[in-house]
């Protein structure tokens, strides 16, 4: 074989081999997604590595999960860090165009070397790279590899750039989430509200391993008056799934059989409660809670309507210091569930909804019936000039008609308004659901930044989600600088005449006027 010869084939491995390389390169690409807050574990399942953290029993499809023989949980330092983004490949150098020992390599193109430069023949030469012309002898042998090498090349400066534009994503997302983390660890060393507990026990629910199948909905909030902490999950429907038999040296494994299918998915459902409990109850930071309830929702097909079907399946209440001393290596799920006398569904091959142990308690001596508005006010009626009390009314009726369709309740409370709560909503949602605190100032002024510190105040002292106030005026900026980053929502006029249009009801709101009224009052 000649010089010519070899320089060429050993040239034709190279090029193919930085094709395929890009080619996998762009395979791990498709599937990067850079979260701050969950571990490499978790975003990338690998079976050593797994194994070497105690998960030598999951099933190789990583639909379930089972407790580990060590299970090492972060500490607070370590949550409160964000995750470094993982190392992106790099692209592989470029061979020549030609062979260095085949100078005459591409002779049938003129030995022209301009022409790798020049984008019209470029273009051309690559439109002419077709396999009916390459049969047909339109197109030469080695214009064919150059054409192939100069696509190789257009798609290695794609990836460089595509590896450039995810680099610069994960630094800013990175960035984001470090001032998001150190805003929640002031906020935890200030004050330790429910709310920032809350947020850090969410943050741990995804830092410690869970296989993806199984990262669903995950909400948790704090009693403050019975100091219980709710952890409500989702727990996935597996009918028509394959569980496969745990992983075997020779990596081979079967299908479960129905028993074993069976038994299989509630040591995962149990697993996953107990997860829940023991890694909130080494968060409770300010003694804030004494007693962990969890409650897990599962979605489902009604096999006789086809129909969707939700509800919790099962539902486990436990002092917290019981979870936090409870060895994970050790216990079996299902004994630690049944001697905390946890409730489930009879079946979970064929779900029914259960009445869960806990859920936001609605009876509150505060409330009052609501007064109906909806006919006694005149359209363009001036909001800021009506009585106060009527104004409280109708702004618990506006969010009656914003989420009543959803199963929300709105209550008015007292009018003594010594607890600072206009009216009370709740949203029986499991996931997305709580309790609100609503407050109407119908003022002629700009609201004072200390309403809203109060409003934060009763949001805390009430136990609630979150906390909304409402106004005929407008904030300040100390008002909205205070409200950021906590779970506090203001509603001036404009936003408010905005709410009202949604629903058909068309008012005003002229500040001058009310306040010439009330001089002449």
């Amino acid at each position: 074989m000649s010089d010519w010869n070899k320089a060429h084939k050993v040239n034709e491995r190279v090029w193919s081999s930085v094709s395929s390389e890009l080619h996998k390169i762009n395979g791990i690409l498709d599937n990067y997604v850079y979260d701050p807050f969950e571990s490499k574990l978790n975003a990338t399942y690998d079976v050593d590595e797994s194994k070497a953290y105690g998960y030598s029993d999951l099933s190789i499809n990583h639909l379930l999960f089972v407790l580990p023989k060590k299970f090492a949980t972060l500490s607070i330092e370590e949550l409160l860090s964000p995750l470094t983004p993982i190392e992106l490949p790099k692209v592989p150098t470029l061979p020549p165009l030609t062979p260095s020992s085949a100078p005459d390599f591409y002779s049938d193109l003129g030995k022209k070397e301009y022409y790798f430069n020049d984008e019209k023949w470029v273009s051309k030469a690559k439109e002419k790279l077709t396999p009916d012309n390459f049969k047909n002898k339109f197109v030469s042998y080695s214009e064919a590899h150059l054409i192939e090498n100069l696509l190789i090349t257009d798609r290695s400066i794609e990836t460089s750039n595509r590896i450039e534009a995810l680099r610069k994503d994960a630094l800013q997302i990175s960035n984001k989430a470090a001032e998001k983390l150190e805003r929640l660890r002031f906020s935890l060393e200030v004050d330790t509200s429910a709310e920032s507990v809350c947020k850090l026990i969410e943050i741990s629910n995804k830092r410690h391993f869970l296989p993806s199948f199984l990262k669903k909905d995950f909400a948790v909030a704090i009693n403050p008056e019975s100091k219980i902490l709710l952890i409500q999950f989702e727990f996935p429907d597996y009918s028509g799934k394959q569980l496969w038999s745990a992983i075997r040296k020779n990596g081979s494994a079967k299908l479960l059989s129905s028993t074993e299918r069976k038994k299989a998915i509630k040591n995962c459902l149990y697993s996953l409660i107990v997860r829940a409990g023991y890694l909130a109850s080494k968060l409770n930071i300010g003694g804030l809670f004494e007693s962990i309830v969890i409650n897990v929702e599962q979605r489902w097909f009604d096999p006789a309507t086809g129909q969707p079907r939700n509800g919790i399946i099962a539902s486990l209440q436990a002092p917290t210091d019981y979870f936090k001393e409870l060895d994970l290596s050790k216990l079996d799920p299902e004994a630690c569930f049944k001697n905390l006398k946890g409730l489930s569904t009879p079946s979970l091959e064929n779900a029914s909804p259960i009445r869960p142990i806990f859920v936001l308690n609605k009876e509150d001596e505060r409330f009052v019936q609501s007064k109906d508005l909806e006919d006694s006010l005149v359209p363009e009626s001036n909001l800021a000039a009506m009585e106060w009390e009527d104004f409280e009314h109708l702004v618990a009726q506006l969010f009656e008609w914003e989420f009543g369709q959803n199963g929300v309740e709105v209550k008015v409370t007292r009018a003594s308004r010594d607890r600072g709560v206009d009216a009370v909503l709740f949203d029986p949602d499991p996931l997305r659901g709580g309790k609100y605190v609503l407050q109407a100032k119908r003022y002629t002024r700009t609201v004072d930044v200390s309403s809203v510190r109060d409003l934060y105040g009763t949001v805390m002292n009430e136990g609630a989600n979150r906390g909304i106030l409402i106004t005929t005026a407008s904030f300040g900026p100390d008002s909205y600088e205070f409200a950021k980053d906590k779970p506090i929502s203001l509603v001036d006029g404009p936003n408010l005449l905005v709410m009202l249009q949604r629903h058909g009801k068309k008012f005003r709101i002229d500040l001058d006027e009310a306040r010439a009224l009330n001089l002449k009052n």
